[in-house]
């Protein structure tokens, strides 16, 4: 019978039938590549391998450490710091000194002009962006299995514990991505560079998500976000939503407001909009892929026309679960979600890690704010107590070693070439796993405000401004950035120094002064140090300036073009470093 119709179909009728049966193909192949992921991920095993390694968390340590320094002894850095005469835990800590990035920088630039066997065997598989410890951009080597590593213990982990919590979550789930490149960056010597590494073991994921659509050739953030939106709105069964970072994923529910009637007229008709100056080829084969659906269009239509709180649950009834970071600088981010767009859903905030290697993974995925089990087989990790860690050589403790409830600088030591290396992030202890810490991650170092001393902290600003803020009748707070006034010079507006703060604020147009000081009377309540200088005049009274919320999307593309990061990792700028973001945003000042 069916050869009966190819024959009657004739050659058009063949091509049909043809694309019909490769498309065909083309799901049943991922329907089998997202069973087979979905049987590995029921299995638990990196979750079970976690669990043993944290009731024996001081030998995995040690174990770890010596088998780095066996492994790179033979390295031009292994020899000249003598990495065979380190046999225990104690004579690393005596014979290696505590590290910063400007340590590696020159080992750095030679291994990604082609040198091999610098600071690890061999070359790397990737040079990847970081922040570094001084806040400025910089690259750290990635090795094959340190990216395995970083997959195994934290991605496959919490997609294990995902399964285990939100089974249907992982029938059909989206992530925003934040990079329409196709391919990376290469250096002198051909090694990848960028914010991502290339693909590795966690290749077998992509059978979780959604077909993407193809953005390759497309150079506009604003664009790639606006196709993978379009698709993402055409499938009413997503069960989950994943981005990297809350702030990406606000961006996405942005876009979504402003652009809503487009969208839906997009679906509606299988076409994209030509306000959408997309390249040809690229919009042509978007357009191959979407099929009209008047239906869908009207039901997100009705949806959209009662308001956007909640959104996310009433266009994906089955939405089980949002994931993105929602530490630190992104806490802001993920709160504004779980008010408005993502009410109702679970924002899970699955692992804590950065370019040097994954830290902790969360596995509480309903609990916030998150905190995170130090994985023990990622890297050999010291903690410098928060009161002596302005010292260049403090002591250390190990992760046995640590107490719940006290604040610490992280230091770690990586199969990557980096030793005893002061990563710049303060984490609080907030309990143990079997033997292993919980981490809140706090914030990173270079992001305190001190213009006497007095040395308040990202997350300590944060929480005052938001504790002010809700003293301010009808206000929200939507996004804000502070910077020292000794960074404009003379134009900083006083003889005093002070900070000056720029908010957006949903419900309220202006402040009068009155409540503008209540920020100030605020910080002199939470930080006693911060009220000692008030009160003998050597700070001035902080200034609050208004910006309007589209301020901090400019704000953050000049900090990427400011600094040579990437946009893609440049999260939006809270402490202001650079005169220029400064003058941008004062610029944009309305009250």
């Amino acid at each position: 019978m069916f050869l009966f119709f190819v024959l009657l179909l004739g050659g058009g009728g063949l091509l049909y039938v043809a694309l019909c049966l490769g498309r065909k193909v083309a799901g049943w192949r991922r329907w089998l590549g997202r069973w087979r992921c979905l049987r590995r991920l029921s299995r638990g095993k990196q979750r079970q391998r976690l669990e043993s390694d944290t009731r024996d968390v001081k030998r995995v340590q040690e174990t770890l450490l010596l088998h780095t320094l066996r492994e790179h002894g033979e390295t031009e850095y292994g020899q000249k710091h003598h990495f065979r005469d380190m046999q225990d835990v104690s004579s690393f800590q005596r014979l290696h000194p505590l590290t910063r990035y400007h340590h590696y920088k020159d080992y750095i630039l030679r291994v990604s002009r082609g040198e091999e066997n610098v600071l690890l065997p061999g070359r790397p598989l990737a040079l990847l962006a970081t922040s570094g410890t001084s806040g400025s951009p910089a690259a750290v080597p990635v090795t094959a299995h340190s990216a395995e590593e970083s997959f195994l213990q934290g991605t496959a982990v919490c997609m294990e514990v995902v399964h285990r919590c939100f089974p249907r979550a992982l029938q059909d789930m989206v992530k925003f991505s934040s990079s329409s490149s196709p391919t990376p960056l290469l250096s002198e010597a051909g090694i990848p560079t960028g914010p991502s590494p290339p693909a590795s073991s966690s290749e077998f994921l992509r059978h979780l998500y959604s077909s993407p659509p193809p953005v390759h050739g497309i150079t506009s953030h604003h664009q790639v976000r606006y196709i993978q939106l379009l698709f993402a709105l055409k499938d009413p069964a997503l069960g989950a939503i994943e981005a990297n970072f809350s702030w990406l994923l606000r961006e996405v529910f942005s876009i979504l407001e402003a652009h809503w009637e487009s969208l839906a007229r997009d679906i509606q008709l299988g076409r994209v909009s030509r306000a959408l100056e997309l390249p040809q080829g690229t919009r042509r084969q978007i357009e191959d892929l979407l099929v009209p659906d008047p239906r869908r269009a009207n039901d997100l239509r009705a949806q959209f026309e009662t308001g956007f709180e909640g959104i996310a649950k009433r266009v994906w009834p089955g939405l089980q679960l949002v994931m993105a970071v929602a530490s630190g600088g992104s806490e802001l981010d993920a709160q504004i979600l779980r008010d408005t767009a993502c009410r109702g859903v679970p924002l899970y905030s699955p692992v804590y890690g950065a370019a040097e290697g994954v830290i902790g993974v969360n596995l509480w995925p309903t609990r916030f704010p998150p905190r995170y089990v130090l994985c023990p087989r990622s890297a050999f990790f010291e903690f410098i107590p928060l009161g002596v860690s302005e010292e260049e050589q403090p002591g250390t403790l190990c992760v046995q070693d640590v107490r719940e409830g006290e604040m610490y600088e992280l230091v770690i030591s990586n199969r990557a070439g980096l030793y005893r290396y002061r990563l710049g992030d303060v984490v609080r202890i907030t309990g143990f796993h079997n033997q292993s810490p919980l981490l809140e991650f706090l914030h990173r170092k270079s992001q305190t405000l001190s213009v006497r001393g007095e040395r308040i902290s990202e997350d300590g600003f944060y929480k005052t401004l938001r504790y002010a803020t809700r003293q301010w009748p009808g206000a929200v707070l939507l996004n804000y950035c502070c910077a020292e006034s000794g960074i404009l010079g003379r134009f900083s507006g006083g003889s005093d120094p002070h900070y000056e703060v720029f908010v957006a604020l949903k419900g309220v147009r202006d402040l009068s002064e009155d409540q503008r000081y209540k920020l100030d009377h605020s910080l002199q309540e939470h930080f006693s140090m911060y009220k000692s200088f008030r009160f003998k005049g050597s700070i001035g009274p902080v200034r609050v300036h208004l910006v309007r919320p589209e301020s901090f999307r400019r704000l953050r593309e000049l900090a990427a073009s400011l600094s040579g990061a990437p946009l893609d990792c440049t999260p939006p700028p809270r402490t202001l470093r650079y005169r220029e973001l400064v003058e941008s945003i004062q610029r944009q000042v309305f009250s």
